[in-house]
């Protein structure tokens, strides 16, 4: 078992590699948004994921802007005691970060908030009126993702963890539910981060992990050729490599206790289907941001 484990590492290693390579100029561009966005320049969005703006005229770019400034000025970060007493028992975070979580919250859901607002009011031939945001939706939470953590997984991953943080399933993350989120992405136990991937990577809610779901989750981490006949072959032979090594049960899918005795035994198993966590670093210096939010 053990030499069977070692063989996999080397595998998963270069599909992190070649999803390394093809993230890269993504991650350039989303570290490069996430410094002009805290320093005050307005970014606009990429052509894959965001329909180009066209171009208003001045009297509705100044109702933008007016929009924006009245939303910033209702921030009012008003927290009750037993609202943080009841995140103190149900996460990892002290009472302290609790409270800077949540003026960092009521922050960055103005910004995103205007940001997209904006946005969406560029696209339409009617002013739109700004209405506050209790929270994040998908495209919000996608940037913060990207912006905050680093995340620029694709599209069929920031979903999920969208659909881990909204507890409630109302298409908005709420405070409390991005708070409990966060718990489990920067001060997460073990079991816990097992947990959550795999809660992630189980596509359609059904407690397995099944070859299908691998095949959507891989077939973008390898780099396809033109010439080739059968661009996804090379990620079939890897999704059957993968279960070969980690369906304990030879059931063909990976089951919880599957996967968790995998990533138990080697710990680069974790996200070895698509990135879902912040790096240590990242955690570390978002961590020690939070003290500091005014």
């Amino acid at each position: 078992m053990f030499d069977q484990y070692r063989l996999l590492v080397p595998i998963l290693i270069y599909v992190a590699y070649l999803r390394a390579l093809k993230m890269d100029a993504v991650t350039q561009k989303a570290m490069t948004k996430k410094s002009n966005l805290k320093s005050g320049t307005k970014v606009s969005r990429g052509s894959k994921q965001w329909p180009p703006a066209k171009t208003v005229n001045s009297k509705r770019k100044q109702l933008s802007e007016l929009n924006s400034t009245k939303l910033m000025s209702k921030v009012k970060p008003i927290i009750p005691p037993n609202f943080v007493d009841n995140l103190f028992k149900q996460t990892r975070f002290t009472k302290k970060e609790i409270v800077g979580l949540c003026k960092l919250f009521k922050k960055l859901v103005a910004i995103y908030g205007a940001e997209s607002t904006s946005s969406v009011a560029a696209m339409s031939s009617v002013a739109l009126i700004t209405i506050p945001t209790q929270g994040f939706d998908r495209l919000m939470f996608r940037e913060f993702l990207q912006n905050e953590f680093g995340i620029t997984t694709e599209e069929i991953l920031t979903d999920r963890i969208f659909c881990f943080f909204d507890q409630r399933n109302d298409g908005v993350i709420h405070e409390d539910e991005w708070i409990t989120g966060l718990s489990v992405l920067l001060k997460g136990t073990q079991d816990e981060r097992i947990k959550y991937t795999f809660t992630i990577y189980d596509l359609n809610n059904d407690g397995f992990i099944t070859k299908e779901e691998i095949f959507s989750l891989l077939r973008n981490c390898l780099v396809k050729h033109p010439q080739d006949e059968d661009p996804d072959e090379g990620v079939r032979e890897l999704v059957d490599i993968v279960l070969r090594k980690m369906d304990c049960d030879n059931d063909t899918k990976l089951s919880f206790e599957d996967f968790s005795t995998s990533v138990i035994k080697q710990s680069l198993l974790l996200e070895a289907f698509g990135q879902c966590l912040p790096s240590r670093e990242i955690s570390e210096n978002f961590l020690n941001s939070i003290n500091s939010v005014q």
